[in-house]
């Protein structure tokens, strides 16, 4: 048994001295041919990659016009009476770059390259000039456009954040004022209000606005704590507005930074005289007058046509119909805003 083992193993490393010395010959040296194709292959295509792109060839033009934003560019045909075709037009607006080298143009439009040659000696440099200047002052265009509806945004979401609080703290005020001060009615308005109220633009200043103070001062049901806080909120409101600068002004738009404040000022005059006639104020002519003033500036200064004859708060009742004359006032006030 162990002879018949001894021999099986020997012939087995025989058969593995013949076969594995044969696959050693046989296929290492195709395989390392094949290497050496695929890597002289891959440096072919790389040294093909390298290569720098040929120029396009030029379109030859003899002439070339620039007239209602298009660029336009002919050659002369016919013999011997010659008239001019047209070879290329495109529109200023539509091109992404421009550059010359002499009497060579290339232009990038639609994410093409076009090459034309000038067949005089004439320099193509002038007109690159002029080409950059007009789409240097599109982009301004483009970005004066964004930045104007961005400001124009964030105008209309501050007042109408801010109006808001305007209104609910003028009816606390006016609420602290009746003869029976309805506690649980002015915590159904600061619940309205919620905790806090932020703003943060883009192009103007954060406003950040909390509510706990005049909160807790309505649950304490103290009357002259409620009324501090509830004006520490109005001067927050009317500060924020005048502080806005005209130097950052986009005077351009129908709503900027002076139609705001002036918009916010007619809007707390209008409460203040509202706020007269609740505490009953027989002599607020001084109040009416300024109310006047500042939507007759309004309606000369922008789109918003209210005038105070259109309020109707000289036949005021507070006890008979108070409530509904303030409702309407405000929402007459209101409605014009959507016109800025």
């Amino acid at each position: 048994m162990k002879n018949e083992a001894n021999q099986q193993d020997t012939q087995q490393k025989t058969l593995q001295n013949n076969v594995i010395p044969a696959i050693t010959t046989v296929a290492m040296p195709l395989l390392i041919g094949r290497r050496k194709k695929m890597e002289t292959a891959e440096q072919s295509g790389q040294e093909k990659s390298s290569k720098p792109k040929q120029k396009q060839k030029g379109i030859a033009v003899t002439k070339y016009e620039l007239s209602d934003g298009i660029m336009k560019f002919f050659a002369a045909e016919g013999f011997p009476k010659k008239r001019w075709v047209i070879l290329k037009e495109i529109p200023i607006q539509e091109i992404t770059n421009i550059d010359s080298f002499g009497n060579e143009l290339s232009i990038t439009w639609n994410d093409v390259v076009y090459w034309f040659v000038l067949k005089s000696s004439e320099s193509f440099g002038g007109l690159r000039d002029q080409i950059q200047g007009m789409l240097l002052e599109q982009q301004k265009t483009v970005e004066n456009t964004e930045s104007a509806s961005l400001r124009k945004k964030e105008l209309t979401e501050i007042i109408n954040g801010t109006i808001d609080i305007v209104d609910l703290s003028f009816d606390i005020l006016m609420s602290l004022h009746e003869k029976r001060v309805i506690w649980p009615r002015l915590e159904s308005l600061v619940d309205k209000l919620g905790k806090r109220w932020s703003f943060t633009g883009q192009t103007m200043m954060p406003l950040n606005l909390d509510f706990a103070e005049v909160s807790t001062a309505i649950k304490r049901q103290v009357p002259k704590e409620t009324s501090k806080e509830s004006y520490n909120l109005l001067k927050l409101i009317y500060e924020y507005f005048n502080s806005l600068k005209s130097d950052d002004d986009l005077k351009e738009l129908r709503l900027n930074f002076q139609n705001a404040k002036d918009v916010m000022l007619a809007y707390y005059m209008l409460n203040d005289v509202l706020f007269g006639k609740v505490v009953g104020e027989v002599d607020n002519v001084e109040e009416s007058l300024a109310l006047e003033s500042a939507l007759l500036r309004l309606v000369n200064e922008s789109s918003f046509k209210v005038n105070i004859e259109d309020l109707r708060i000289n036949s005021f009742e507070a006890e008979v119909d108070g409530d509904l004359v303030i409702v309407n006032a405000r929402a007459i006030f209101r409605d014009q805003l959507k016109q800025l």
